[in-house]
């Protein structure tokens, strides 16, 4: 095995060699690790419901519009549709229709709207309307 003699010490040059390595690759690594940056990232829901409809009051056999308006805070376009539930399954399985539209959502306000119809024969009730809202 070989030495160096740095003074009055002798020092192996193996032990020499990976000593410098080390050193040269903690310093590589320590300049990475200080020119890296962390930046907090949020993603956020792009669209609002800004008005809509309240309250909604009708007879069996009439049709009811609701109006509803989505702010578009993106600079792309959208795609939502809407799912209506009520509180009684029962009731809407057999005396309420809803509209089943897709509606393109662009920047900016948008104007929507929806329907539903109740069958004639549909006896009174007081329930309570769900919209769901899907952006796809």
């Amino acid at each position: 095995m070989r030495y160096v003699t740095i003074s009055r010490y002798q020092i192996s040059t193996i032990l020499l060699i990976v000593t410098v390595l080390v050193v040269s690759v903690t310093m590589v690594a320590a300049a990475y690790f200080w020119a890296s940056i962390t930046i907090p990232l949020s993603v956020e829901e792009p669209l609002t419901i800004t008005n809509y409809t309240a309250t909604l009051n009708t007879h069996p056999g009439e049709n009811k519009t609701l109006d509803i308006t989505i702010m578009n805070s993106a600079k792309i376009n959208y795609v939502v549709t809407l799912v209506f539930t009520l509180n009684v399954t029962v009731y809407q399985q057999s005396y309420v229709e809803f509209s089943n539209y897709t509606y393109n959502i662009v920047p900016g306000s948008n104007q929507i709207q929806g329907w539903l119809k109740v069958e004639k024969k549909a006896p009174p009730a007081s329930l309570e309307l769900t919209v769901e809202f899907h952006r796809e």
